[in-house]
């Protein structure tokens, strides 16, 4: 018997899966490009990704009975071009993944472990990852909905302990500089928020019939917003735009900066090892998304994938490889967090896979 994914846990992995980029990407790139204005760029970004999250849904609707988006694509575009398609789709699942493992690490290394190698970190997490893959997928969606109340009572408390320390001339006025940026910030934020919708197309072969709604997820994605413009809001206003652009990791330099319960010990080492469960089921899920797409359009020159007792160790340390490979320092970590991972990322989401999906549907293929 199949097990299901229920609408609670959809709405759960979805918001778990929004924490990693959203503390990674936007604040930085939403103060150097929107300034002044970047809690307002998070706002504007709901409208385009509640749009996008309409059209992820309605194609999800033409699915067949346990069929995931890559089984969706192949009916699309039958033949080389969707075998093509979808073996680019499970490169990129891999060096997703595998930059979420370098990132994690980094994390550790700036804030609490300055003088660790990465490749404890990253070949640590990889095998936890991997562990995780092999499990039943329900498992993910269960583990999201235990992660997220911890991670979410720390960024009520962090955030909560931000709001008094902000300082007006931080975020007003809104000059003519700010809203020149707007458009590029509201850009960074939907990069996240479309992300985290196109990753819960990874979940949708165990969902309920009915339960990936429009209505049930348009919530979490409202409340991803909110999370996204009160994260511009805290750091802006604390840090100011120019610090906060130049930071590798706002948040966590905001936690460093606060003091909790009068009490002089510092807590980031807690903060920085909780963000370590949405990096996990990040990368859990995407090591068996791309198996699984792999092994779609590869299984038959490449027999091991075909078995996933083999695929799913090869494609962990391909991911693990290429963390260490690709981002071998800080300089090169920064160009793929702030160029290269969120442009490929509006590739796949806006243009590749909704292009070829769109393409099918014309000529009636699915």
């Amino acid at each position: 018997m199949r097990m299901e994914i229920s609408d609670k846990q959809l709405g759960a992995a979805f918001f778990v899966l929004l924490l990693s980029p959203a503390l990674r990407l936007f604040p930085s790139f939403a103060a150097q490009s929107a300034g002044k204005a970047a809690p307002l760029a998070a706002l504007l970004a709901f409208f385009p990704a509640a749009g996008y999250l309409f059209l992820v849904l309605r194609a999800a609707a033409l699915r067949r009975e346990g069929e995931g988006l890559g089984e969706l694509l192949l009916r699309a575009a039958p033949g080389r071009g969707g075998r093509f398609v979808l073996s680019l789709l499970g490169a990129w699942l891999l060096v997703y993944a595998g930059f979420v493992l370098r990132s994690g690490a980094d994390r550790f290394i700036v804030t609490v472990y300055p003088d660790t190698p990465a490749a404890f970190f990253v070949l640590t997490m990889a095998a936890a990852a991997l562990a995780a893959a092999f499990a039943p997928l329900r498992g993910a969606a269960r583990c999201a909905r235990l992660f997220l109340p911890p991670v979410a009572l720390v960024l009520a408390l962090v955030l909560g302990a931000a709001l008094p320390r902000l300082r007006r001339e931080n975020l007003l006025p809104l000059g003519p500089s700010a809203f020149g940026g707007l458009f590029v910030g509201t850009l960074g934020a939907l990069d996240v928020l479309v992300w985290a919708v196109g990753a819960l197309c990874l979940l949708l072969p165990e969902t309920k019939k009915g339960a990936a709604s429009f209505g049930r997820l348009l919530r979490p994605l409202a409340a991803g917003s909110l999370l996204l413009a009160l994260l511009g809001l805290c750091l802006v206003g604390c840090f100011g735009a120019p610090l906060t652009g130049e930071l590798s990791w706002p948040f966590f330099s905001l936690v460093r900066s606060l003091v909790f319960f009068r009490s002089v010990e510092r807590i980031e080492a807690l903060v920085v090892a909780l963000w370590i469960f949405p990096d996990f089921l990040i990368a859990a899920l995407f090591l068996r998304a791309a198996r699984r797409a792999l092994s779609l359009t590869l299984a038959r020159r490449l027999p091991l994938l075909a078995d996933g007792r083999l695929a799913l160790p090869l494609c962990a340390a391909a991911a693990a490889a290429f963390a260490l490979l690709a981002a071998p320092d800080a300089a090169s970590l920064a160009r793929w967090s702030r160029l290269y991972i969120p442009a490929a990322n509006l590739f796949f989401s806006l243009v590749l896979v909704p292009g070829v999906l769109f393409a099918g549907k014309r000529r009636r293929r699915i």
